[in-house]
């Protein structure tokens, strides 16, 4: 499972128990935020993959170490690792406060200028002022960006685990159609045999020409498909070149053997871990968790923000009316100013407009866990029914049509009557189509688990996540509040609210236990 860190720019948040508990697969490596390159404008119009990208990863590779690159080089999850890093940098623009005003005024007309009659003439003042929101108000925008932060976090683990999947279905793609031309390979070599049994035959007049004829078009279709195929590994290794961000003529090539998960057998045991793991339901908690930020925001708009400063007027004799009386030493005040937050139809509209949105992300909450709930389902039961199909081609399909095709060839060398061209030919395309179709449905499943493992939000290995992860209650819809009361008479404390009200009990959080045994492996696919 992907775990998203910190930003390397700000000080990252500590590693919860279970995390640190958590026993993930040793083939994946945990998703960092270390904050990337920044390449210039100029450079990033420009760039484009090398030759030296393209030697770098030339020849048969493992889906991990493509996996690998494409997590650090992919343009998509660079993107969101940078609005991450822009998000973090929003943290302390919205806790600092406002700049501080400075104001001056000069009178060079003692005439028309402030006279006083104990101070003199004032031909200069300045004035120094700062506004302090109410108390808690730069905590809560604080606290709120920090789940916008969050929210781009689940948003690159969202990235990461897409482009996990792209690689795999690409990898199967581009591994089907490697093993199918190495099939068409064999079998061409195979047809040309055919084709020199049916020319030696026809020279000795125990076959007719029609015979010939059969096998030499048999090795052109041999041909013909040979050359669909090798588009189509043109075509795969182009997709696994843009998601990995390469040369699209980089000659990637796939294993011998491509790897393959069990299918899991638990449905329900599936779907916790979706529920725990998957970013895009983390993402809307956390979206959840913002507007509740912002409607408390929203409630501080009740309360004055308060503006304190310094006066300095600086005083002369020279040019005083009165410069018997004058003193000509300078004055300097404290001033202290708010607004009056009186419009109570705005501020109440604000509260209820934080209100509505959080009452839509916990419906956009709610649509996005079913939609995980069949993402699961539809992918579990997609990849039982290809491993069953592939289980039924390897026992029964593909024995059958090999004894057929060596009974058939046997036959057919030894002149046995009723055995001719035609019946080879079917039985050795029999065996062709069977081994083909193994090798489809192979990588159909290889592709589907890809899927559910992305449904999931989490690889399907021995290693689930700590029991605290799922552990995260469900969110509760915030429906609109009343209007609130009238503005009180004496000045509200900072703890106090005119929306607080009663506290409402909170739901039982259901607590999960994973600690029962993994999921069993199926026996392996032979």
């Amino acid at each position: 499972m992907l775990i998203v860190g910190g930003c390397a720019t700000l000080e990252p948040p500590p590693l919860r128990e279970f995390d640190r508990d958590a026993t993930l697969d040793p083939r994946v490596t945990l998703a960092s935020l270390d904050e990337p390159a920044r390449p210039s404008i100029e450079a990033a119009r420009t760039q484009a993959p090398t030759a030296e990208t393209r030697s770098g990863l030339s020849g048969p590779r493992s889906p991990d170490e493509l996996i690998r690159w494409a997590l650090a080089e992919n343009p998509m999850v660079r993107a969101a690792r940078f609005n991450v890093v822009a998000l973090q940098h929003r943290v302390p623009q919205v806790t600092a406060l406002d700049d501080p005003v400075v104001s001056n005024s000069i009178f060079p007309i003692p005439s028309v200028a402030p006279q006083y009659s104990l101070m003199g003439y004032m031909p200069y003042s300045a004035l120094l002022a700062q506004q302090f929101p109410w108390f808690g108000t730069l905590r809560l925008r604080g606290e709120a960006a920090d789940h916008d932060v969050k929210i781009a976090l689940f948003e690159l683990a969202a990235a990461q685990l897409d482009v996990v999947a792209s690689v795999k279905r690409a990898y199967h793609d581009l591994h089907f159609s490697e093993h199918a031309l190495a099939l068409l390979g064999e079998n061409r070599k195979l047809a040309e045999d055919f084709l020199q049994i049916a020319r030696v035959r026809y020279r000795l007049a125990t076959a007719s020409q029609s015979d010939v004829l059969r096998a030499e078009v048999a090795v052109s279709d041999i041909d013909r498909e040979m050359e669909t195929t090798r588009q189509a590994v043109s075509e795969a290794r182009a997709e696994l070149a843009r998601v990995l961000h390469v040369d699209p003529e980089t000659p990637i090539e796939t294993t011998a053997e491509s790897p393959l998960v069990a299918v899991p057998e638990k449905l329900d045991h599936l779907t916790e871990l979706a529920m725990a793991g998957r970013p895009e339901l983390q993402g809307r908690l956390a979206a959840i968790a913002r507007d509740e930020k912002a409607i408390e925001l929203a409630r501080k708009r009740f309360y004055p923000n308060f503006t304190l400063g310094a006066i300095y007027q600086d005083m002369e004799r020279t040019n005083a009316i009165a410069r018997d009386t004058a003193m000509g030493m300078p004055n300097v005040g404290l001033f202290v100013g708010f607004n009056l937050p009186i419009y109570h139809k705005k501020l109440t509209a604000g509260v209820h407009e934080a209100q509505a949105r959080a009452a839509a992300d916990a419906q956009l909450y709610e649509a996005e866990r079913d939609q995980t709930y069949r993402d699961v389902k539809d992918a579990l039961v997609a990849a039982r029914v290809q491993q069953n199909v592939v289980g039924l081609l390897r026992r029964n399909n593909l024995p059958s049509a090999r004894r057929i095709f060596e009974l058939t060839r046997s036959e057919y060398r030894s002149n046995k009557e009723g055995v001719d061209y035609l019946s080879l030919l079917g039985a050795w395309r029999d065996v062709l189509q069977v081994e083909l179709q193994i090798a489809q449905v192979e990588a159909e499943l290889g592709k589907t688990l890809a899927q559910l493992e992305r449904a999931v939000g989490a690889q399907l290995n021995e290693h689930p996540p700590a029991p605290a992860l799922l552990n995260a209650p469900s969110p509760v819809a915030v429906e609109p509040e009343a209007d609130p009361p009238a503005r009180p008479s004496t000045p509200p404390s900072p703890s106090a609210s005119p929306f607080q009200g009663e506290e409402k009990e909170k739901p039982p959080v259901k607590t999960i236990d994973l600690d029962a045994p993994a999921i069993e492996r199926n026996e392996a696919l032979r």
